[in-house]
């Protein structure tokens, strides 16, 4: 009776083993202490839409499949963690660097934008006022993110999603603490894989003299037979310059827009498919309010 005793205890301690190890051996879910919640949607540049099938998320050894209506997901990582990759049926892999993270928090990454191509978007950040660089600028777009030169202000995004085909104007953001968010719009030629997007000027929060809020120049486009949601207003200046300074792309249907712009002559071109209208104006200082009505596209 005693070896029988024995023997079942030989045997418990040998499933008690089995069961430890192979818990221990899950595929790529095991635990890793404090973590971090990762969540975003995965975005074609050419079309706006999720891929189908669905793209991989990977993080260290980490991953989830995103969904294929919205191409969303959320993946629990270490706070550790620098860089996340997408894997793509049929699309190289794209690498997006990740904000710092802490353990307990939820971090939104926004649209990461996938596709065809890649290439390297560049430019310098500087100052509206002083026309002086401005450097460690938080620059954005399609997922990417990098930071200006604390000397030069030039910055560099590599492993931007590209489709010549696209349909999309590709939208990014510049953020510095003490300056105000500049918005810009990457639709320059590409040469040799690198667009330039020139200078993006950024206008100081502590300015003695801010615009109005939003803006110092304000309107409404009315396109015919249609909403304003989609019109493009281009600002050149000087007025006979080729490449516009800036762009902005309206959201609303009512087609109000309100501009911030600092003094000097500009000519605003607004654009809906083959509909379009000018006006030229002078602002003399940044306190000036100017009203441009209504726009009509013709």
């Amino acid at each position: 009776m005693r070896r029988r005793f024995r023997l079942w205890v030989l045997l418990l301690g040998v499933v008690v083993g089995l069961t430890a190890l192979l818990a221990g051996c899950g595929g790529g879910g095991g635990s890793f202490g404090p973590s971090t919640l990762l969540q975003g949607r995965v975005v074609l540049v050419g079309t706006g839409q999720p891929p189908n099938p669905p793209a991989t998320v990977i993080v260290g050894g980490q991953s989830v499949r995103t969904s294929t209506q919205e191409g969303a997901f959320q993946l629990r990582v270490p706070p550790t963690a620098t860089q996340l990759i997408v894997r793509t049926p049929g699309l190289p892999d794209f690498t997006f660097a990740l904000p710092p993270l802490q353990a307990g928090q939820t971090v939104d990454l926004g649209d990461l934008y996938v596709g065809r191509q890649t290439i390297a978007v560049q430019g310098r950040i500087v100052d509206a006022l002083t026309q002086q660089p401005v450097g460690e600028a938080t620059i954005t777009l399609l997922g990417q993110r990098a930071q200006s030169n604390p000397t030069t202000g030039r910055f560099t995004l590599n492993g931007v999603a590209y489709d010549p085909e696209g349909v999309l104007d590709p939208e990014g953001e510049v953020q510095k603490s003490g300056y105000l968010p500049r918005r810009f719009i990457a639709d320059q030629p590409v040469i040799d894989g690198v667009m330039d997007v020139g200078d993006l000027l950024l206008l100081p929060e502590t300015d003695d003299n801010p615009p109005g809020q939003p803006g110092n120049v304000r309107g409404v486009v009315q396109v015919p037979a249609s909403d304003a949601v989609g019109v493009r207003i281009d600002v050149y200046s000087p007025p006979d310059a080729l490449i516009a300074s800036e762009s902005v792309i309206l959201s609303q249907p009512s087609g109000a827009f309100q501009l911030w712009l600092l003094p000097g002559d500009y000519r605003l071109v607004f654009t809906k498919g083959t509909r379009t209208a000018t006006r030229t104006l002078t602002v003399t200082s940044l306190t000036q309010q100017i009203d441009l009505g209504t726009v009509v596209l013709q």
